[in-house]
């Protein structure tokens, strides 16, 4: 009862919508001081949060194809937008095109269905729905084909100083590799599709859960379980999932509106609140912690949120 009556009476430092539309996709930057925003009529804009200053929007009619996918280099210096079988990635000081790249799977007919931009915007991961996964080098303009999962690839990321790749798929596999030669470091799965991963801040824990009641945090060198969240709910399944203080909590978003603080060393709740919504099927499409120690929140509304922890 105590943890619900947090959860009732906790509301947000601030609320501030950036579009009167729902976002097929949305993504904050790491430092939490600029959204990108796609929203259903396929504008693509970038925002500055501290201003809500619009600095750049592209129009469908400036793409090839509709948009579905993002993704924000590190550095801000770069945006990516994938349609189903092409992308597009634009820097973002000049706000110019600077490579719309055809991809492609193993399977002729599969399609995107991952993102992701290093640090830099040097290295670009693109995930397809026929389990491969292509690594493009964009200052060699080198590109690696590798077959890494049996159904499509719902995440990727560069860990450990951009030289492993974390990927995760449909078929419930979560693999650690080698971006350059493709070879397995560690490799975990659960029963059902992955859902939500995470590393936290030294990438020596790793979160995993699946669509259904499983999840896990574990040790990413050693592969051994450290624990797993206890609740009692019954298939109640993560979207989004940040591991903090270095590792000692962990921030989930379940395909709803609520988002849980948790105690990732017992697997406590210790609570939970509910974003704004303003549709029915609202849901957290992108989480961030603040410098300040507060999370920020980005809304499939296009709504944005800040929370004290």
């Amino acid at each position: 009862m105590g943890c619900n009556q947090i959860a009732l009476n906790k509301s947000p430092d601030s609320i501030q919508r950036l579009v009167q539309e729902s976002l097929v996709d949305g993504v904050l930057s790491a430092d939490t001081s600029i959204a990108v925003t796609l929203g259903r009529s396929r504008t693509l804009s970038v925002w500055d949060i501290a201003t809500s200053k619009l600095l750049h929007q592209w129009s469908d009619d400036d793409f090839e194809q509709a948009n579905y996918l993002l993704a924000l280099s590190g550095n801000k210096q770069y945006l990516l937008a994938a349609g189903k079988i092409s992308i597009s990635m634009f820097n973002l000081e000049t706000g110019k095109l600077v490579i719309r790249w055809p991809a492609q799977g193993f399977n002729p007919d599969a399609s995107i269905t991952s993102l992701f931009l290093s640090q830099t915007g040097s290295t670009i991961l693109v995930g397809m729905s026929d389990g491969s996964i292509t690594v493009i080098q964009q200052s060699s303009m080198t590109m690696s084909r590798f077959k890494q999962h049996s159904a499509a690839v719902n995440h990727i990321e560069l860990s450990n100083f951009e030289q492993q790749v974390l990927s995760t798929g449909l078929d419930g596999e979560v693999h650690i590799w080698s971006n350059y030669s493709g070879e397995l470091i560690n490799s975990f799965s659960l029963p059902q599709r992955i859902t939500s991963v995470t590393y936290d801040e030294a990438n020596s824990r790793l979160f995993i859960a699946d669509a259904l009641d499983n999840n896990a945090i574990i040790d990413s060198q050693t592969a051994l379980p450290v624990s797993q969240l206890d609740y009692l709910e019954r298939y109640r399944y993560f979207r989004q999932a940040l591991l903090i203080n270095n590792a000692d909590n962990l921030i989930t978003a379940t395909s709803k509106q609520t988002v849980i603080y948790w105690d990732a060393l017992t697997g406590k709740e210790l609570f939970d609140f509910d974003i704004t919504a303003y549709n029915a099927g609202t849901t957290v499409l992108s989480m961030r912690v603040q410098p300040n120690g507060k999370l920020l929140t980005l809304s499939s509304d296009g709504t944005l949120e800040v929370w004290r922890l």
